[in-house]
Protein backbone atom coordinates (compact mmCIF):
# COMPACT_ATOMS: atom_id res chain seq x y z
CA UNK A 1 0.00 0.00 0.00
CA UNK A 2 1.38 3.50 -0.95
CA UNK A 3 1.60 5.37 2.43
CA UNK A 4 0.64 8.57 0.89
CA UNK A 5 -2.44 7.98 -0.22
CA UNK A 6 -3.63 6.81 3.32
CA UNK A 7 -2.32 10.45 4.39
CA UNK A 8 -4.65 12.19 1.56
CA UNK A 9 -7.28 10.62 3.16
CA UNK A 10 -6.62 11.28 6.43
CA UNK A 11 -5.58 14.80 5.83
CA UNK A 12 -8.44 15.05 3.63
CA UNK A 13 -10.78 14.85 7.13
CA UNK A 14 -7.94 15.87 9.98
CA UNK A 15 -8.18 19.49 7.73
CA UNK A 16 -4.86 20.59 9.75
CA UNK A 17 -6.08 19.71 13.29
CA UNK A 18 -9.62 20.62 13.43
CA UNK A 19 -10.94 17.19 13.40
CA UNK A 20 -8.63 15.05 15.57
CA UNK A 21 -11.43 12.21 15.92
CA UNK A 22 -13.16 9.93 13.65
CA UNK A 23 -14.61 6.74 13.03
CA UNK A 24 -12.84 4.97 9.87
CA UNK A 25 -15.00 2.46 7.94
CA UNK A 26 -13.30 -0.40 5.85
CA UNK A 27 -16.23 -2.13 3.57
CA UNK A 28 -16.13 -3.33 0.22
CA UNK A 29 -12.18 -2.53 -0.99
CA UNK A 30 -13.14 1.21 0.31
CA UNK A 31 -12.29 3.05 3.60
CA UNK A 32 -13.96 5.91 4.29
CA UNK A 33 -15.27 7.86 7.04
CA UNK A 34 -18.25 10.65 8.03
CA UNK A 35 -17.20 13.33 10.57
CA UNK A 36 -17.89 16.64 12.50
CA UNK A 37 -14.64 19.02 13.52
CA UNK A 38 -14.43 19.92 17.19
CA UNK A 39 -15.80 23.23 16.55
CA UNK A 40 -18.72 21.30 14.54
CA UNK A 41 -18.62 23.73 12.25
CA UNK A 42 -18.14 21.23 9.28
CA UNK A 43 -19.78 18.04 8.57
CA UNK A 44 -18.03 16.32 6.13
CA UNK A 45 -17.15 12.81 4.46
CA UNK A 46 -13.99 11.39 2.72
CA UNK A 47 -13.70 8.27 0.54
CA UNK A 48 -10.98 6.24 -0.43
CA UNK A 49 -12.15 4.08 -3.76
CA UNK A 50 -9.36 1.70 -3.49
CA UNK A 51 -8.37 0.24 -0.14
CA UNK A 52 -7.01 -3.23 0.08
CA UNK A 53 -7.55 -4.26 3.48
CA UNK A 54 -10.33 -6.47 5.30
CA UNK A 55 -13.54 -4.80 6.28
CA UNK A 56 -13.41 -3.37 9.85
CA UNK A 57 -14.63 -0.25 11.92
CA UNK A 58 -11.65 1.58 13.66
CA UNK A 59 -11.75 4.00 15.91
CA UNK A 60 -8.80 7.08 15.41
CA UNK A 61 -9.27 9.05 18.97
CA UNK A 62 -6.05 11.15 18.26
CA UNK A 63 -5.64 11.58 14.26
CA UNK A 64 -2.64 13.66 15.03
CA UNK A 65 -0.76 10.88 16.70
CA UNK A 66 -1.48 8.61 13.74
CA UNK A 67 -0.12 11.39 11.73
CA UNK A 68 2.86 11.46 13.51
CA UNK A 69 3.40 7.91 13.80
CA UNK A 70 3.21 6.91 9.74
CA UNK A 71 5.85 9.86 9.61
CA UNK A 72 8.80 6.66 10.30
CA UNK A 73 7.65 4.73 8.19
CA UNK A 74 8.69 4.82 4.15
CA UNK A 75 6.55 4.72 1.29
CA UNK A 76 5.61 1.29 0.58
CA UNK A 77 3.76 -0.28 3.79
CA UNK A 78 1.92 -2.86 4.93
CA UNK A 79 -0.77 -2.62 7.26
CA UNK A 80 -2.63 -4.85 9.31
CA UNK A 81 -5.33 -5.47 12.52
CA UNK A 82 -4.74 -6.39 15.71
CA UNK A 83 -7.57 -8.43 16.84
CA UNK A 84 -9.13 -9.95 20.10
CA UNK A 85 -12.70 -11.69 19.88
CA UNK A 86 -13.53 -10.47 16.96
CA UNK A 87 -12.69 -6.78 18.13
CA UNK A 88 -10.24 -4.45 16.07
CA UNK A 89 -8.14 -2.61 19.23
CA UNK A 90 -4.88 -1.66 16.75
CA UNK A 91 -3.75 -0.35 13.10
CA UNK A 92 -0.40 -2.31 12.88
CA UNK A 93 1.94 -0.68 10.21
CA UNK A 94 5.07 -1.48 8.72
CA UNK A 95 7.56 -1.20 5.97
CA UNK A 96 10.79 -3.22 5.30
CA UNK A 97 12.68 -2.29 8.53
CA UNK A 98 10.13 -0.79 10.84
CA UNK A 99 7.18 -1.93 12.36
CA UNK A 100 4.14 1.05 13.96
CA UNK A 101 1.30 0.43 16.35
CA UNK A 102 -1.54 2.65 16.82
CA UNK A 103 -3.77 1.77 19.63
CA UNK A 104 -7.77 2.37 18.33
CA UNK A 105 -10.22 3.63 20.82
CA UNK A 106 -13.57 2.20 21.72
CA UNK A 107 -16.31 3.43 19.13
CA UNK A 108 -18.05 4.61 21.84
CA UNK A 109 -15.93 7.28 22.66
CA UNK A 110 -16.26 9.09 19.12
CA UNK A 111 -18.12 11.54 18.49
CA UNK A 112 -20.74 10.73 15.13
CA UNK A 113 -21.48 12.79 12.77
CA UNK A 114 -25.18 13.62 12.85
CA UNK A 115 -26.90 12.86 9.24
CA UNK A 116 -27.89 15.44 7.53
CA UNK A 117 -31.82 14.57 6.23
CA UNK A 118 -33.31 17.13 4.03
CA UNK A 119 -30.58 19.74 2.33
CA UNK A 120 -31.92 23.20 1.30
CA UNK A 121 -31.65 24.42 -2.24
CA UNK A 122 -28.34 25.97 -3.44
CA UNK A 123 -28.65 29.19 -5.22
CA UNK A 124 -25.23 29.80 -5.64
CA UNK A 125 -22.82 27.62 -6.95
CA UNK A 126 -19.04 28.91 -7.54
CA UNK A 127 -16.16 26.00 -9.24
CA UNK A 128 -13.29 25.92 -7.28
CA UNK A 129 -10.18 26.02 -8.99
CA UNK A 130 -6.71 26.61 -8.93
CA UNK A 131 -7.15 30.69 -9.37
CA UNK A 132 -10.16 30.90 -6.55
CA UNK A 133 -8.03 28.64 -4.20
CA UNK A 134 -4.82 31.05 -4.72
CA UNK A 135 -7.56 34.20 -3.91
CA UNK A 136 -9.08 32.52 -1.32
CA UNK A 137 -5.83 31.59 0.90
CA UNK A 138 -4.09 34.74 0.21
CA UNK A 139 -7.25 36.94 1.41
CA UNK A 140 -7.25 34.74 4.29
CA UNK A 141 -3.89 34.41 4.93
CA UNK A 142 -3.36 38.83 4.71
CA UNK A 143 -6.66 39.05 7.51
CA UNK A 144 -5.94 35.71 9.56
CA UNK A 145 -10.09 35.75 9.34
CA UNK A 146 -12.54 33.77 11.19
CA UNK A 147 -15.14 34.38 8.65
CA UNK A 148 -15.87 34.74 4.84
CA UNK A 149 -19.21 35.77 3.18
CA UNK A 150 -20.79 35.11 -0.11
CA UNK A 151 -22.80 37.43 -1.28
CA UNK A 152 -24.79 37.51 -5.10
CA UNK A 153 -26.56 40.76 -6.86
CA UNK A 154 -27.86 41.38 -10.01
CA UNK A 155 -25.47 37.92 -11.79
CA UNK A 156 -22.28 39.36 -9.83
CA UNK A 157 -20.94 37.09 -7.29
CA UNK A 158 -18.60 38.04 -4.33
CA UNK A 159 -16.38 36.46 -1.52
CA UNK A 160 -15.65 38.83 1.87
CA UNK A 161 -13.35 37.93 3.72
CA UNK A 162 -13.59 38.78 7.08
CA UNK A 163 -17.39 40.33 6.79
CA UNK A 164 -19.02 42.06 9.40
CA UNK A 165 -22.07 44.54 9.86
CA UNK A 166 -19.88 47.25 11.21
CA UNK A 167 -16.67 48.64 9.17
CA UNK A 168 -13.76 47.03 9.54
CA UNK A 169 -10.66 45.78 7.40
CA UNK A 170 -11.80 42.97 5.04
CA UNK A 171 -11.01 41.89 1.58
CA UNK A 172 -13.11 41.81 -1.25
CA UNK A 173 -12.98 40.17 -4.50
CA UNK A 174 -15.20 39.18 -7.74
CA UNK A 175 -16.15 34.73 -8.63
CA UNK A 176 -17.80 33.80 -11.47
CA UNK A 177 -20.77 32.02 -10.39
CA UNK A 178 -21.84 28.62 -13.07
CA UNK A 179 -25.75 29.30 -11.09
CA UNK A 180 -26.76 32.66 -8.84
CA UNK A 181 -29.73 34.01 -7.69
CA UNK A 182 -29.77 37.23 -5.85
CA UNK A 183 -28.15 36.32 -1.77
CA UNK A 184 -27.50 38.54 0.69
CA UNK A 185 -24.40 37.92 2.90
CA UNK A 186 -24.08 34.54 4.21
CA UNK A 187 -21.15 34.03 6.49
CA UNK A 188 -19.12 30.61 7.14
CA UNK A 189 -15.76 29.90 8.29
CA UNK A 190 -13.09 31.11 6.26
CA UNK A 191 -9.89 28.88 8.12
CA UNK A 192 -12.04 25.32 7.44
CA UNK A 193 -12.70 26.75 3.82
CA UNK A 194 -8.89 27.04 3.83
CA UNK A 195 -7.78 23.94 5.32
CA UNK A 196 -10.56 21.99 2.99
CA UNK A 197 -8.53 23.40 -0.15
CA UNK A 198 -5.31 22.92 1.42
CA UNK A 199 -6.50 19.20 1.78
CA UNK A 200 -7.87 19.24 -1.46
CA UNK A 201 -4.99 20.88 -3.41
CA UNK A 202 -4.67 20.10 -6.82
CA UNK A 203 -8.41 19.26 -7.35
CA UNK A 204 -11.31 21.05 -8.89
CA UNK A 205 -14.29 20.83 -6.65
CA UNK A 206 -17.53 22.96 -6.36
CA UNK A 207 -18.94 25.46 -3.89
CA UNK A 208 -22.97 25.83 -3.39
CA UNK A 209 -24.19 28.26 -1.08
CA UNK A 210 -27.90 28.28 0.32
CA UNK A 211 -29.67 31.46 1.95
CA UNK A 212 -30.66 29.11 4.62
CA UNK A 213 -27.23 28.80 5.86
CA UNK A 214 -25.44 25.91 4.59
CA UNK A 215 -22.66 25.68 2.20
CA UNK A 216 -21.68 22.49 0.42
CA UNK A 217 -18.19 21.67 -0.93
CA UNK A 218 -17.33 18.77 -3.25
CA UNK A 219 -14.52 17.47 -4.60
CA UNK A 220 -14.42 13.83 -6.60
CA UNK A 221 -11.32 12.00 -8.78
CA UNK A 222 -10.41 8.42 -9.70
CA UNK A 223 -9.22 8.14 -6.14
CA UNK A 224 -11.18 10.36 -3.69
CA UNK A 225 -14.50 11.68 -2.93
CA UNK A 226 -15.19 14.66 -0.40
CA UNK A 227 -18.09 16.88 0.55
CA UNK A 228 -18.09 19.20 3.24
CA UNK A 229 -21.41 20.83 5.04
CA UNK A 230 -20.06 24.57 6.43
CA UNK A 231 -22.77 25.82 8.82
CA UNK A 232 -23.87 29.59 8.88
CA UNK A 233 -21.58 32.00 11.46
CA UNK A 234 -23.35 34.87 12.78
CA UNK A 235 -21.66 37.57 12.77
CA UNK A 236 -21.58 40.89 14.34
Amino acid sequence: MEKSKLINFINRYYLGGNTDTAKLVVENNTLSTKFISSDQNVIGDVTLKSFDSPDAELGVYTTSQLIKLMSALDENIDLSYGETGGKVFSLNMSDKDTKVTYMLADLAVIRQAPNLKQLPPFEVKIQLNKDFAGNFKKAANALDSDNFGVTSSEGETKIIINYSNVNTNRIVFNTAATESADMEVVCFSAKLLKEILNANSGLDGMLEVSSKGLARVTFENENYSAAYYLVKLTVS
